[in-house]
């Protein structure tokens, strides 16, 4: 892992497999991502792809071109919040 939070993921499932061998503790871990629903951020640029590409729409201009990164084959996966819980 590259960042703190990165290694505090690392660290909790290496925790998690301690506590199994040790002490016969079931654990299971999720991973999940691109996550979005109604309260997600919308700007401010910690904004998650479907919020971000909203945006760039919205704020361009009637006929402007957007800029979209990629060879336009790039597949993504998304979940709902309400989907996850």
């Amino acid at each position: 892992p590259g960042t703190p939070y990165g290694w505090e993921k690392l660290f909790t499932e290496i925790m998690c497999k301690c506590f199994e061998e040790d002490y016969g503790l079931k654990t299971r871990i999720t991973r999940y991502h691109n996550i979005y629903g109604p309260k997600g951020t919308y700007k401010g640029g910690r904004e998650k792809a479907p919020a971000a590409l909203c945006r760039k729409v919205a704020m361009a201009k009637d006929g402007e071109s957007i800029t979209i990164w990629g060879n336009g084959k790039q597949i993504r996966s998304f979940l709902y919040i309400d989907d996850c819980l």
